[in-house]
């Protein structure tokens, strides 16, 4: 089933390259303005551009791009306590499963140039390759895990650019700007849990610790991904390190979806921010996210220089 939409979802981002561009400039416009008097927040561009392109690519209205986010916070909790204690978010993931739904019947009936009609396309003519549900199931998946971690990522780009501003060339060519997201990705990543636990069929010993059948276990991405028996100075930010990849997107079969579209949308804000903002410096200490989604609430940016 994912064999039967990867293709598409990647020829669809190919398409949308040049919208993508225009949108990320029109996001930061009003940033660039705010920036030549005074402080500007970026966690709302940061938070702006994947959930706008992710309706976009899924051909949503334009008009329900709040709906999707209330939904979406819901669904999947941008902070607040570690997994296990959230709120249930059933009821909010069924209300997007119809909605859904009620788009996959509106492109039955009238299908446009986007992901969705595409994938109804496919289930229309090979419904066993791509069943109803889980046609539904994927769209709610991609629209889920479409904006709130890749928004993480952005912010926390943009600290590390500014942080590490002789790490920031990185940006200035694509080779060098996808070393520089992929460390992001593994050094501070989005989503620091799994999105959901391991429960054991039987007792089991793992580094000594016992773990009996039936208990729900986290495995932390995060802490994988700076464990030092895999990467030397794990807790340095070095873009272009070797070693194995990053546990970030999962691996296998759940291997995420979106990667390119991560990379590129990442990339893309963070090159165009170094371009236009060269001198950006943060104005105060931002306020870090909690919880299991990183990147932050709050992230007030300036400039050294004003410029009129």
């Amino acid at each position: 089933m994912r064999a039967a939409v990867a293709r598409r979802f990647a020829e669809h981002v190919r398409r949308r390259q040049p919208w993508l561009s225009t949108l990320c400039d029109h996001l930061l416009e009003p940033v660039v303005e705010t920036l030549r008097h005074g402080v500007a927040d970026m966690t709302p561009v940061a938070e702006a551009f994947p959930r706008d392109t992710i309706v976009h690519l899924l051909g949503l209205p334009w008009t329900d791009r709040e709906l999707v986010s209330t939904l979406v916070a819901d669904i999947f909790p941008t902070s607040g306590p570690l997994p296990g204690g959230e709120g249930d978010g059933a009821a909010a993931m069924r209300r997007l499963t119809e909605y859904l739904q009620g788009e996959v019947a509106r492109r039955r009936r009238t299908p446009g140039d986007d992901l969705t009609s595409e994938l109804v396309r496919v289930h229309t003519a090979r419904p066993e390759a791509l069943p109803h549900d889980e046609l539904v199931s994927i769209l709610t998946g991609l629209t889920v895990a479409g904006f709130p971690q890749i928004a993480a990522g952005i912010e926390t780009g943009i600290v590390l650019m500014i942080r590490h501003p002789e790490r920031a060339v990185f940006l200035d060519d694509p080779v060098h700007a996808r070393m520089f997201v992929d460390e992001l990705l593994r050094y501070d990543a989005p989503v620091q849990y799994t999105p959901a636990p391991r429960i054991p069929a039987r007792t089991v010993v793992i580094g000594g610790v016992t773990i009996p059948a039936g208990a729900r276990v986290w495995p932390v991405l995060g802490a994988a991904n700076r464990d030092p028996a895999v990467y030397s100075q794990p807790d340095e930010f070095l873009p272009g390190r070797g070693g194995p990849r990053h546990l970030s997107f999962g691996g296998g079969a759940h291997h995420c979806l979106g990667a390119e579209l991560v990379h590129l949308e990442i990339a893309m804000l963070l090159q165009r921010l170094r371009q236009r903002l060269p001198d950006l410096a943060q104005a105060q200490p931002p306020a870090q996210r909690y919880g299991r989604l990183r990147g932050f609430t709050s992230l007030p940016v300036t400039r050294t220089e004003r410029r009129s």
